[in-house]
């Protein structure tokens, strides 16, 4: 159960990690560096066997996965919406 709750804390800190560096870094590669981390551990943990390859264990590995590519997904509509709304300030104050 504790190994449960350190897990969800990491998880936690990387998801606060992801939602700042998406939304607030101009380049888009730089949110996508922790999704793809993940993807790439996913993989080395289910090549190496270290978690048998059953469709148990792979379920909470694609939810996570999903989870972290989504959150890149959607701080990047909400860094261009926002670079939007600060256009759209900065041509309404020079008419």
């Amino acid at each position: 159960m504790f190994d449960l709750a350190i897990g969800f804390a990491i998880a936690w800190i990387l998801m606060i990690c992801e939602y700042y560096i998406c939304t607030r870094l101009k380049n888009p590669i730089w949110g996508g560096i922790i999704p793809v981390l993940i993807l790439i551990g996913t993989i080395w943990i289910f090549v190496t066997g270290k978690v048998p390859l059953e469709l148990k264990t792979i379920f909470p590995f694609i939810i996570c996965n999903s989870i972290f590519f989504s959150e890149w997904d959607n701080g990047r509509k909400k860094y261009l919406e926002r670079k939007k709304t600060e256009m759209d300030k900065m041509k309404a104050k020079d008419i």
